[in-house]
């Protein structure tokens, strides 16, 4: 395992690529459709041959404009989590996935085809195409592939065990403790299951040192900067300013209504038990003044993300992965991609129960969102409206692979502490321990 000799952090990236004007966009729609409906069957890429992937898509975003009307190239947009470096994950994708890369690829522009499409001018042409990720948030810390499959088949192994114990009525009369001992032993024997007996590896020295220097010189800028903002930004003129637009954006708001059919949503929708979510949409105007609270907000969101919310939980809400916001097109459009479990509906009512206001600063500075009020109020707090407006700038993705998609974030976070227990480093009582299995 190697989490178990070094610690192995998670990343993501997003990539967008301009589909050549000269290619038939349409056939691009049936060659990844074709890729996405087959993934759970017959795969026409080996994604599991990836062993540090842990979600991607491909979606195509077509006829998009900003809220001026401007039209943009047709896209091709390539995101993906996982694990190590950036350059790890490309070469990884390119190792196993190439003949797919280029045929997909030989309907963006530019994309060097041929005899020049060797490894390194393929993953130069990806790095000049990435959109910063203004926030991304990984659930679980350090949780690799490995050790989140590894940890599933070690929960599954001892309930193998201790069914087969209860049926030869051997674990009746056992004490908390001796039936511990009992599973502790079980593992102990068995060679595939045994490094759950070691504690994975803590990030290294260097690492944590960047870890909390990066907090204190955030907290110390907050700190310093905290009197001026008080004095002359925040209660002054910035949420005067808020009202001044919000009333402008009022004037010209239409009532919010479902736009479009979801039927291709939902028929891509619920094929496992994790699903994904993909919106995109405008940057409302004056552009300096939404992408400006757009960025602070992120930026607060990630320093709870980093420091906070990061073992499983993204402000109490327990059934996301992996979550990510992007900005393109110059400022003037924004995408927000997620993976979570579960259905739609409970997924946008655990944001609007838990994150309406974190919802209204972000997403408030998006077009047609529903009326907001200084900047946190009103907007997603109206359930039904939000649910439409999400709806109205949802977009199905054509592929879209999990590399274990029936293990949920709870399952996650219990097979965690189920190891816990094993490697000696629980604070729980065993009989609570025990209560996991």
């Amino acid at each position: 395992m190697k989490n178990n000799e070094r610690y192995i952090g998670q990343g993501g990236i997003t990539v967008i690529t301009e589909i050549d004007p000269a290619m038939d966009i349409q056939e691009l729609y049936v060659l990844l459709n074709h890729i996405g409906d087959n993934i759970n069957t017959t795969p026409v890429i080996d994604f599991a041959s990836m062993k540090g992937l842990h979600f991607c898509r491909w979606f195509i975003i077509e006829g998009l404009t900003d809220v001026s009307g401007r039209s943009y190239p047709d896209s091709l947009v390539y995101a993906a989590y996982y694990d190590g470096s950036e350059e790890d994950h490309l070469k990884e994708l390119l190792d196993n996935c190439m003949s797919s890369i280029k045929l997909i690829y030989g309907y963006c522009k530019d994309f060097p085809g041929g005899t020049a499409a060797t490894d390194s001018a393929i993953i130069r042409y990806f790095k000049k195409r990435m959109s910063k990720n203004q926030l991304l948030w990984p659930a679980y810390r350090g949780g690799t592939v490995e050790q989140i499959i590894g940890e599933q088949r070690v929960r599954d192994s001892i309930q193998i065990y201790l069914n087969k114990r209860l049926a030869d009525n051997k674990i009746n009369g056992l004490t908390p403790d001796e039936i511990k001992a009992g599973i502790v032993h079980y593992v102990q024997n068995d060679p595939s299951l045994k490094w759950a007996l070691t504690k994975r590896a803590d990030p290294p020295f260097g690492w944590k040192f960047m870890y909390y220097f990066k907090l204190v010189t955030k907290l110390l800028l907050i700190v310093l900067l905290l009197p001026i903002l008080l004095i002359f930004f925040i209660p002054i003129w910035w949420l005067l300013l808020s009202r001044i637009f919000e009333k402008k954006d009022d004037k010209k708001r239409k009532q919010i209504v479902r736009t479009k059919t979801i039927t291709d949503l939902l028929n891509k929708e619920d094929r496992v038990f994790m699903n994904q979510l993909t919106i995109y949409g405008c940057i409302n105007r004056p552009y300096w003044y939404r992408l400006t609270t757009l960025k602070i907000g992120l930026w607060i969101f990630s320093l709870n993300g980093t420091y906070r919310s990061n073992k499983g939980k993204l402000s109490g809400i327990e059934t996301i992965h992996f979550a990510n916001w992007s900005l393109f097109n110059k400022g003037k459009n924004v995408m927000f991609l997620s993976n979570y479990d579960g259905a739609w509906q409970v997924y946008l009512s655990e944001f609007i129960d838990r994150s309406a206001m974190a919802m209204n600063l972000t997403f408030g500075t998006t077009a047609n969102y529903p009326k907001t009020k200084r900047l946190l109020w009103e907007g997603a707090f109206d359930e039904q409206a939000f649910k439409t407006v999400v709806r109205n700038n949802q977009y199905p993705s054509q592929v879209f692979y999990s590399t274990y998609p029936y293990i949920t974030m709870k399952n996650i976070l219990n097979n965690s502490r189920i190891r816990k227990g094993l490697d000696g480093s629980s604070e729980e009582s065993v009989s609570d321990w025990l209560k996991r299995l």
